[in-house]
Formats: C-alpha cells, structure tokens, sequence
C-alpha cells in the first residue's frame, strides 16, 4: 500500500509516549508499505531528525509550526489546531495524493484535519488516528494546572476544540477512526454516534525477563516530566508515598526519570537525597536495568499510558492508579497492582520491596501478556490487515 502519513509533531526522538506511538507504527508499517510523512515541528532544530525518518518513509516533509498566529486565524478554530494548519503543507499533501495515487491517508490527532483538502475527503480513503479523546484530554489537563489563567484558557481551548471536532464528525468524510484505548472508543461512539472506529493499542518492545534480585531498594517513575500530569504524579509520590516507604526502607530511592522537569521537581533531589530526578537521558533502558518497581501514580491525563506496556514488557512489576491503567484491559492482583490512597500505595510498595518474590505470579503474568498480545509487530499487523480488508 501506499500511504500519506501526516503528524501534529515530529515523532523523532521518541522521548514521550505519543512520539514512541507514531515512530513504532512508521517502523513496523513501513516494513511491507510506501510512507510518504508530512509533519509539523516546534523548531529549525528537529529539521536534523529528517535523516532518520527516511530510514522508513519513502519522502518526509517538515513544516514549521506558526506559534504567532494573528487573530483572526483564531476565528477559525483552537490556537491547538490553527497552528498547525499550513498552506504548503496542504498543497504537498494534494499534490502527491494525485502523484503517487496513494491508497490511505492516516491523520495523527483531529487537530491536524485542517490540512486536508476537499478532494481527499471525498475520497474515501481518510483514516483518523486519535490517540486520546482530544478535547476531554485538554480538561482533564487543565485539572492538574494550578495557574487560574492558565487553567481557564485550557478549559477555553478544550471548549473549542469540541465544536471543531464535532463539526468535523457531522461534515467530513472519514473511512475509519482508530483509539488506542477501550475506553475512549466506547465514549466516541455513544457521543458522536460513529461505530466506524478500530482498537489499535498500544505496543511494546519486549525485553529478556530477569530473575528477581536478593536485594531491592529502587522504585522508578518515567515520564515527560514538562506534562502537567506526570509532574502532578511524581510529586505527589515523592511527598505522600516516598516518605512512608524511606521510613521502613531507608537505603530506598525513588527515580524520576523524564525529559524537562520543573523547578519544582528538581528541588525534591535538593531536600532529599534519595529522590534522584535525571532530566533528559540518552536512554531509558539501563534505568529499567537498575529499577526494581514501576510506579504509575497518575490522577489525570487520557488515553492508554504508554508507560504501563514499556514497563511491563521490561519484566518489571507495577504499581498504578487506576487512572494510570485507564482505557486497558489489565488486573489489579493479575498482571499489575493498583492503589488509590497514599497509606495503601506505599504499603504495597514496601511490601514488594522487602519479598519481590511473593509478587513472581504478578510481574511473570503482565509480562507475558504484553508478550503475546501487544508487540509492535503484532498490532501493526492487525492495523495493516485491516486496512487491506477496508479496500476490498
């Protein structure tokens, strides 16, 4: 198949869960099909990653986001989507729609429709990929946002975005929408009466299962710490839950590990030694390597937490919300552990901790089951073989 590929962002290097989604997909989808990807970047900088997307796409055309939008473009739709809409961008996407009679055209997130023309949507051949449900994403955001204007213009642009995509459901053409979450496609469905949706969920890399260690003191959390959400959940961890742990197991430490954080967050290492906050890493793996419990202590945030299936295809055994494990079809006391109160959590944690062991069942079980279930490889294959079942 040959596909038009367009995204709200470059998803190179994939350093935050909606990056490590596009960039897994391109990947394996590029395999045994023609990508041609057109996306939108935040700066002249991320013009360098061109080079690794050619690696899987057959042409890759950058667009500079246009953060200075004049106000009557604001007329039109939420600053979220506006700046992204790009004439040029538009233009390419026409021409080689014509030019290389593609198959598909797959949209990364509602806000990027704009970019799409009349023609392609009488196509037929439009997929929408949404991720999360965006503008209910926007409010649940503006929950975790302490700064009252801040919090009132998310709850302003979560309002807008709605009527942009409810307009945009009643009016445009879609083939098919894909989620990445049960939960949000049942909800899309019963709120805008569109039943031609697909589950692509989210995948993993699996790595090799480690035996348990004779000692363990290091809890990890990972995460774009510049998410409102992540840094709402790391701090909470270290304020409510870590000290309670420490107490019992003082040679703990707790990992925030995640690209951007807060002045906030840095300044928990500066008061307690035991909490290590590593900003931006190379790579994420060797901390997997040296942790000995994943915690997901997430209250906001939309759509499945990539998080969870990295963490789990690591082998590792976890601790989560239930908002963390939302929009999934995983256990509490199966594949993972859950907790609510900051008492309960970090009683598990200690537990776990000090007889890793007792917990074999738990972590074997989740791991296994990303393995049979969600690799990359498996749910990009689902995706491609139903795409080829839509041209029959």
């Amino acid at each position: 198949m040959k596909v038009i590929w367009i995204s709200s962002e470059c998803p190179y290097p994939a350093n935050t869960g909606g990056r490590i989604v596009v960039m897994k997909r391109l990947e394996y989808f590029s395999q045994s099909n023609e990508i041609y990807f057109f996306c939108v970047v935040d700066n002249d900088d991320e013009y360098k990653y061109r080079t690794d997307l050619l690696k899987y796409c057959k042409e890759v055309h950058f667009y500079k986001r246009n953060k200075g939008i004049a106000l009557f473009k604001l007329i039109k739709g939420p600053f979220v989507c506006v700046s992204r809409w790009i004439a040029s961008m538009k233009k390419d996407i026409d021409v080689c729609f014509e030019r290389e009679k593609i198959d598909w055209v797959i949209v990364e997130f509602p806000q990027m429709l704009g970019n799409i023309s009349r023609e392609i949507l009488n196509s037929n051949k439009l997929i929408l990929s949404q991720h999360n449900i965006e503008y209910a994403t926007l409010n649940n955001l503006a929950k975790s946002i302490t700064n009252p204007l801040k919090r009132a213009i998310y709850n302003v642009e979560a309002k807008r975005l709605y009527h942009f995509e409810a307009r945009c459901y009643r009016e445009m053409t879609i083939k098919l929408f894909t989620f990445v979450s049960i939960k949000d496609k049942a909800f899309f469905e019963r709120k805008f009466s569109k039943f031609n949706t697909l589950l692509v969920p989210v995948g993993t890399e699996i790595h090799k299962y480690k035996e348990n260690k004779d000692s363990c003191s290091i809890i990890s959390y990972f995460g774009k710490m510049s998410y409102p959400p992540n840094a709402e959940a790391a701090i909470w961890f270290s304020k409510q839950v870590f000290p309670l742990v420490q107490k019992e197991i003082p040679e703990s430490k707790f990992y925030i590990i995640g690209k951007d954080p807060s002045k906030e967050l840095v300044n928990l290492s500066e008061n307690n030694p035991n909490i290590v906050v590593t900003g931006t890493v190379d790579s994420i793996d060797g901390y997997y390597e040296h942790t000995d419990l994943v915690v997901i202590p997430l209250t906001h945030g939309g759509g499945v937490k990539v998080k969870v299936l990295e963490a789990l295809g690591h082998g590792k055994l976890v601790v989560s919300t239930i908002k963390g494990i939302e929009g999934t079809t995983f256990r509490n006391g199966e594949e993972l552990l859950t907790s609510e109160s900051a008492e309960e959590f970090a009683c598990i944690c200690i537990n776990i901790l000090q007889n890793l062991s007792y917990y074999e069942r738990v972590r074997r079980c989740g791991y296994e089951n990303v393995q049979k279930n969600f690799t990359w490889k498996a749910v990009v294959e689902k995706f491609e073989l139903e795409l080829n079942k839509l041209k029959l």
